[in-house]
């Protein structure tokens, strides 16, 4: 996993979904002094504008208060970029609704300059480490559905040729190596083929 960390924002392209108040001036000041090209909306606003901010963001700031508005103006998972919420009543079902985006930051009302940069800082970096992990396990998932097709196909080649284990195995990866194929793709292509050529010689019969 890299373990480099994202610490200059300039010229990431930021929305900020919040009504129009000191709030949403005192964010879009400070995150352009940093650097980044600030767009904003009112969610209240509705689909069009909420989805007019969003287009190409890097970033995503939103107002926990009105994460249901916010949601009803997005479809699946519209956002897929880090995400700071800004919280204002501390309820749970509003807690648990703005929860639903994944926030990396939080950050709280009445805003202020001192908070935002390190808002920016742990959002950027920790949806980075989540899409690492993410990536890391698919990986790992991939390979290990793989290992099926591989003792599949290691038995396969015993049979075939009358061989033991080590040396289907070695038959395995010199072949896929020939093909230049990873092990398990090309012991799923290969049981592939054979189940194909099982249902061409049972539609002869």
């Amino acid at each position: 996993m890299s373990r480099r960390t994202v610490q200059n924002f300039r010229g990431m392209r930021a929305t900020i979904l919040l009504g129009l108040d000191r709030n949403r001036t005192v964010l879009t000041e400070n995150l352009s002094k940093l650097g980044l090209k600030v767009r904003a909306a009112d969610p209240l606003d509705g689909t069009a504008a909420v989805g007019a901010a969003l287009d190409g963001t890097d970033l995503v700031f939103f107002d926990a208060d009105l994460a249901e508005a916010i949601a009803a103006c997005l479809s699946g998972d519209a956002v897929r970029v880090p995400v700071v919420a800004i919280i204002g009543l501390e309820a749970p079902g509003r807690l648990l609704r703005a929860f639903e985006f994944e926030p990396a930051a939080v950050l709280h009302k009445p805003l202020r300059s001192t908070g935002i940069y390190s808002a920016l800082f742990f959002a950027v970096n920790e949806h980075k480490r989540r899409q690492e992990v993410s990536l890391q396990i698919h990986s790992l998932e991939t390979r290990h559905n793989g290992r099926r097709f591989v003792t599949r196909a290691i038995v396969l080649l015993m049979q075939t040729h009358g061989i033991d284990d080590d040396q289907a195995y070695r038959l395995l990866r010199r072949d896929s190596m020939v093909r230049r194929l990873t092990i398990e793709e090309h012991a799923a292509q290969l049981l592939a083929a054979r189940s194909a050529g099982a249902m061409r010689k049972a539609n002869e019969v």
